[in-house]
């Protein structure tokens, strides 16, 4: 069996390794250390600096060495010393527009016999056209800069993402409702060259976790109360949590519940100020209400094992994790119904208009006092996790090299 030379592009990683393992960066590294294992595989990597960080080699590299992997560099660049006024606006614009960037990218002699090029985010960089045998594939994780501009700054980015597929190269997108985002966004596309591969939840980290020793551990660490809702996510508009707080607040306020708290995870990300505002309102209730900050991986299983329930209100995800995170630890889960979302949830979870308060309010209601329901809910999440693999994704991922290699 001939193996697939494969070009895969750790950019994405250097840039948030040891600092913001979430996201993009957490589907590249389970994809990528898959890869390195396979046998059918030789994997080279790249690194095109789309970000302009002059550290992300040396993070690359220290990610490859601490992970143990034996792998070749298929790029390298060195930086153009003299570009003058490299740092203002007009000149980096018009720089870009001529092809004349900080760093002057080579190649490895490696790079004449690979078979793909793959980038796990940034857009398919112009100076591989130059390698016509290769094919070259984007992942498209959502389309929310551009359909959704008021809850994200990367728009420019996106754009130039699609722009790089172009009519001869290809896009995994990871669900079908992006797929389909993709296509209606950009008709030119040829829907043939658009293929998808869903997602995993990492099982070292995401899993059934009873065990009350690690738990009273977590309470002390993050101060998390015995009984508690659930919410996991970057603290920013899109996710609609001053929705959930508001409608917490709501539940234990006319159910005079005294025992019940809502624990918020994740870290600040853009726009955040309205969640903190929302925040500053319940003042009555503000002791209910645990912003945690973001926690680390090893401490997830027991917050979300333990959580009655938990709840993603999101108003448009491209896949979304975390539902799928909390019902491979059996935790029964309130989803909104939009964009890729049941097709992670199934009909294992509840689904629920990200707008609708009269219903979260009452599923909370429900899943506070029916432990029956909650258990029910438990064991539906287990079965509907077990659709979802890494394994399953990287062969997905070998079947569409397969594809695309013979067309």
């Amino acid at each position: 069996m001939q193996k697939i030379k494969v070009i895969f592009d750790l950019e994405v990683i250097g840039n948030s390794y040891k600092n913001n393992q979430t996201g993009v960066y957490r589907v590249a590294y389970e994809i990528f250390k898959r890869f390195a294992l396979r046998a059918d595989l030789k994997v080279l990597y790249s690194n095109f600096n789309f970000n302009k960080d002059k550290h992300t080699n040396s993070k690359i590299d220290r990610f490859i060495c601490e992970n143990h992997v034996v792998i070749k560099p298929a790029t390298s660049f060195k930086r153009i010393r003299f570009i003058p006024f490299r740092k203002e606006k007009f000149f980096r614009k018009l720089y870009n527009k001529f092809g004349l960037f900080d760093y002057r990218i080579s190649y490895s002699k490696e790079v004449d016999t690979a078979n793909i090029y793959h980038s796990l985010f940034y857009p398919i960089h112009e100076s591989l056209a130059k390698f016509p045998d290769i094919k070259k594939i984007v992942t498209i994780h959502d389309l929310i800069p551009v359909l959704l501009p008021e809850y994200n700054s990367n728009t420019e980015l996106l754009e130039n993402t699609i722009t790089s597929i172009g009519k001869n190269n290809f896009a995994i997108c990871v669900s079908e409702n992006t797929k389909m985002d993709l296509l209606k966004y950009a008709p030119q596309i040829d829907p043939n060259k658009v293929f998808v591969s869903l997602l995993a939840a990492s099982p070292e980290f995401f899993y059934q976790c009873k065990n009350e020793t690690k738990f009273s551990e977590v309470q002390g660490k993050y101060n998390i109360p015995e009984k508690y809702f659930l919410s996991l996510s970057t603290l920013e508009p899109r996710k609609n949590i001053d929705h959930v707080i508001r409608s917490f607040v709501r539940l234990i306020s006319d159910k005079k519940i005294h025992d019940l708290s809502l624990v918020l995870v994740g870290g600040k990300g853009w726009d955040f100020d309205k969640i903190f505002n929302e925040f500053g309102h319940a003042k009555d209730f503000q002791d209910r209400i645990i912003i945690t900050g973001r926690i680390p991986d090893e401490d997830l299983a027991s917050i979300y094992s333990h959580a009655n329930s938990f709840y993603y209100m999101s108003f448009y995800e491209g896949f979304g994790l975390p539902p799928l995170e909390a019902m491979q630890c059996g935790t029964p889960s309130v989803v909104s119904d939009t964009s890729s979302l049941p097709e992670v949830v199934g009909e294992a979870g509840i689904l629920l208009d990200p707008k609708d308060q009269e219903s979260l309010v009452k599923s909370m209601w429900k899943l506070y006092n029916d432990k029956f329901y909650r258990n029910e809910l438990s064991e539906k999440s287990l079965m509907q996790a077990k659709k979802f693999s890494w394994e399953k994704t990287v062969q997905q991922h070998i079947d569409i090299y397969n594809k695309i290699l013979s067309l």
